[in-house]
C-alpha cells in the first residue's frame, strides 16, 4: 500500500472517528434542550431591550471644554471645531482652525477639514474688517495676519491691512487737526476740517468719531456764547454782573474748551473785586469790601492775597472806632501777616498810621487836660499840643474842634480885659472917656472872639459923641465927619501896633520897644501900657507853646518881655522852670 493510500485510510478513519465522537456529543446536548432554549430566550429578551433602551435614550454630545486633545479623535476635533466656529467671533473661528489644522496632511479627514478652513479664514477676514469699521484697527490687523498662509483669505491680508492703515491715518489725522483746532478755541476752522472725515473710507471715523466732534463743536458754540456773556457782564462791572459773570466762567473752566480764556477772565474778575474791595475798604465801606472779597475763587492766584486783605479790611474796621483799644487791636490783627505776603508793606504801613493815631490820641487827651484848668497859658499849651496832630489823622477833626474852642476861650481872656477897662471908661461919660473907651474896644482886631462885641458897642459909644442935632438952616453941608482916632493920634503907637500885628515875637518885641518910647506925659501912654501888656501876654503864650518843642527856644522869647509888664513875674518864674528842664 502507497504512502497516500495510507494517509487517506488514516483520515477516513479520524473522520469516521470524528463523527462518532460528535454524534455521542449531540446526543447529550439534546438531552439539556430545555435549559438552552431558556437561554435562547433571556438572550433574545436582552438583545430587544438593549435595543430599545438605544432608540428612547440616544448617548449625549461630547463635552468639548472637557476633551482631553492630544487622545482626542479626529472627528471629535472636527465637531469641537464646528461647534466653536458657530460662534462667529475672531477668538473662536481661529481656536477652530487651530483645533483642526493640528491634524496631519495625509489625515483621512483631511479632505473635510481643508474646506472648512478656508471658509472659517473668510469668515476672520470679513469679521476684522467689521472690527476695522468699528474703530479697533489692532484687534483688525492682529487677526487678519493669524490667517493661515494656505488659504484664499491669506493673499488679501497684506492689501487689506496696508488700506485699513492707510485710512486710519487718514481719519485720524483729519480728527487729531479738527480737535486741535477746537482746542484752539476756533470751533468754526474745526467744523471746516471734521467735514472732510465724511469721505473717509471708515464708519468709525466717517460716523461715530464724526458725530462725537461735531457733537464737541456744538457745545463749544454755545460755550463761546457764554464766555462773552461772563466777559460782558465783567466789563459793565458791579459785583452782581461779576457775581454772574464768575458763575458762567466757572462752568466752562470745568469741562469747556473755552477753559483757558474762562480761566484768564476768572483771574481778570478777580482782579476787579480786588479793586473793589481796596476801593470801598478806603471809603470805609467795610461789608462793601468783605462782599466783594468772599467772591474771589479759591483757584485764582489772588486768593491767598484775598484772605491777607480780609484781615486788614477787619482791622481797618476796628481802628476806625478810633479808641487806643481798637487800635491796639488792629495792629495785633495785621502783624499776623506772613513777611512772605503780597500785602505785608501795606500791613505794616498801616500798623505805622495806627501807631501814630495812637500817639495822637494820647496827646490830644494830654491837650484836654492841659486846657481844663482854663488859664491862658495852659489854653496855649494845649492849642500847641493839639497842632501836632497832622491833617491827615483820624483825629484832626476832633483837634481842629478843641483849638477851636480852646483859642476862642484864649481870646476872650485876652480881649475882655480890654472890653472891661473899656467899659469902665465909657461908664463916665465924657467925650473924652468915650474916646478912651473907643480906642479900647479898637484894640479887638477882626476875628477875634469878641470883635463884633466890641464893633457894637464902639458904634453905640460913637453914636453918643454925635452932637444933637443943629437947625438945618445951621448946619454947615461941608463940615466933615469927626472921627476918633484908634491910638490917640500917636505915631510911635500906630507905628508899634502896625509891627505887633505881623504876630511874630521879634515883631512883638519890636512894638513893646516902640511903645516904650511913648513919655509918661503923652495922651497916648495909657494905650500903650495896656498895649505893651497884651503883647507881652502873647509872647509868653508863644514861649509855653515853644516849650513843649523847644525850651531854649522858648526862654529866648520870654526875655523879650520887658520889666513894666503885668506878665513880667510869669515870664521870669517860666524861665526858671524851663532852664531846669
Amino acid at each position: 500500500m502507497t504512502t497516500d493510500a495510507k494517509t487517506n485510510l488514516a483520515s477516513a478513519s479520524v473522520s469516521s472517528d470524528a463523527v462518532k465522537v460528535w454524534g455521542a456529543q449531540r446526543l447529550r446536548f439534546l438531552r439539556y434542550w430545555p435549559i438552552w432554549g431558556m437561554v435562547a430566550i433571556a438572550l433574545s429578551s436582552g438583545v430587544g431591550y438593549g435595543s430599545y433602551r438605544l432608540l428612547l435614550h440616544q448617548p449625549a454630545k461630547p463635552n468639548c471644554a472637557r476633551v482631553f486633545w492630544p487622545f482626542a479623535s479626529g472627528s471629535l476635533r472636527v465637531y469641537c471645531a464646528q461647534e466653536k466656529a458657530s460662534q462667529q467671533t475672531l477668538e473662536d473661528l481661529f481656536a477652530a482652525i487651530a483645533l483642526v489644522d493640528e491634524l496631519d496632511a495625509n489625515h483621512p479627514l483631511r479632505p473635510a477639514i481643508n474646506p472648512l478652513i478656508e471658509q472659517w479664514s473668510t469668515q476672520a477676514l470679513d469679521l476684522a474688517e467689521k472690527a476695522f469699521h468699528a474703530g479697533k484697527l489692532d484687534r483688525a490687523i492682529e487677526f487678519a495676519q493669524k490667517i493661515p498662509a494656505q488659504t484664499t483669505a491669506y493673499q488679501l491680508v497684506k492689501t487689506r491691512v496696508d488700506e485699513w492703515r492707510r485710512i486710519w491715518v487718514e481719519g485720524e489725522s483729519i480728527y487729531n487737526r479738527a480737535e486741535a483746532a477746537l482746542n484752539n478755541e476756533e470751533w468754526r476752522r474745526a467744523y471746516n476740517i471734521l467735514i472732510k472725515l465724511v469721505q473717509v473710507d471708515n464708519r468709525y471715523w466717517s460716523g461715530t468719531q464724526y458725530d462725537a466732534m461735531t457733537e464737541k463743536i456744538i457745545v463749544a458754540q454755545k460755550d463761546e456764547r457764554k464766555l462773552v456773556k461772563a466777559k460782558r457782564l465783567m466789563r459793565q462791572g458791579g459785583l452782581d454782573n461779576l457775581a454772574e459773570s464768575l458763575g458762567l466762567v466757572q462752568e466752562l473752566i470745568a469741562d469747556s474748551v473755552y477753559h483757558r480764556s474762562a480761566r484768564k477772565t476768572q483771574d481778570a474778575i478777580a482782579t476787579r473785586l480786588m479793586t473793589i474791595a481796596e476801593s470801598a475798604l478806603e471809603r470805609r465801606r467795610y461789608h462793601a469790601s468783605m462782599d466783594a472779597l468772599e467772591l474771589i475763587p479759591q483757584d485764582t492766584p489772588l486768593w491767598s492775597q484775598a484772605q491777607d486783605f480780609m484781615k486788614i479790611a477787619q482791622a481797618s474796621a476796628s481802628a476806625w472806632n478810633g479808641t487806643l483799644v481798637s487800635l491796639e487791636e488792629a495792629i495785633n490783627q495785621v502783624s499776623q501777616l506772613d513777611v512772605s505776603s503780597p500785602l505785608y508793606g501795606k500791613a505794616q504801613t498801616l500798623v505805622a498810621q495806627w501807631q501814630r493815631e495812637i500817639a495822637d490820641i494820647q496827646l490830644l487827651q494830654t491837650a484836654q487836660l492841659q486846657a481844663q484848668t482854663g488859664d491862658i497859658g495852659d489854653l496855649a499849651t494845649a492849642v500847641s499840643q493839639a497842632q501836632q496832630i497832622s491833617a491827615g489823622s483820624d483825629q484832626w477833626k476832633v483837634a481842629q474842634q478843641e483849638i477851636d474852642q480852646w483859642q476862642y476861650q484864649i481870646q476872650v481872656r485876652e480881649d475882655q480885659p480890654l472890653l472891661d477897662r473899656a467899659d469902665q471908661l465909657a461908664l463916665q461919660g465924657s467925650p473924652a472917656a468915650l474916646r478912651s473907651a473907643i480906642v479900647q474896644a479898637s484894640r479887638i482886631k477882626p476875628g477875634r472872639a469878641l470883635y463884633d462885641e466890641a464893633q457894637l458897642r464902639i458904634s453905640d459909644w460913637q453914636y453918643q459923641l454925635q452932637p444933637a442935632s443943629p437947625p438945618l438952616d445951621s448946619t454947615p453941608l461941608d463940615e466933615p465927619l469927626q472921627t476918633v482916632p484908634a491910638n490917640g493920634n500917636d505915631p510911635l503907637l500906630q507905628s508899634a501896633e502896625t509891627l505887633a500885628s505881623q504876630g511874630t515875637p521879634k515883631a512883638l518885641s519890636e512894638a513893646i520897644a516902640q511903645a516904650n518910647q511913648i513919655t509918661p506925659e503923652s495922651p497916648a501912654r495909657f494905650q500903650a501900657n495896656l498895649s505893651i501888656d497884651t503883647w507881652s501876654e502873647q509872647l509868653l503864650n508863644m514861649a509855653r507853646g515853644q516849650a513843649l518843642v523847644d525850651p531854649v527856644a522858648a526862654i529866648a522869647i520870654a526875655q523879650r518881655i520887658p520889666r513894666n509888664s503885668s506878665v513880667y513875674e510869669s515870664a521870669q518864674s517860666q524861665i526858671q522852670t524851663w532852664q531846669q528842664q
